[in-house]
């Protein structure tokens, strides 16, 4: 299990994954925006549940995040 508290958003994604990270650190505007609340999310996520985060997810919700989807937004 990571410790992340206390470090900014790219560091913690280059522990995870530096390829991850690399394409975070590319993301411009919205995207980066939207990418950046998936992640928080996710990283939240895995620290309540105590499990590592999942590479996979992160690189989905980036992926989402250059098409301009969330794919954490929550029904109306």
């Amino acid at each position: 299990m990571f410790n992340f508290y206390g470090l900014p958003l790219t560091e913690q994604l280059q522990i995870i994954n530096a390829i991850q990270a690399k394409r975070f650190l590319n993301l411009r505007g919205k995207a980066s925006e939207i990418a950046a609340e998936g992640i928080i999310r996710h990283l939240a996520a895995c620290n309540r549940t105590d499990i590592n985060p999942d590479v996979n997810a992160i690189r989905e919700i980036i992926d989402d995040a250059l098409n301009g989807r969330r794919v954490y937004a929550e029904a109306a």
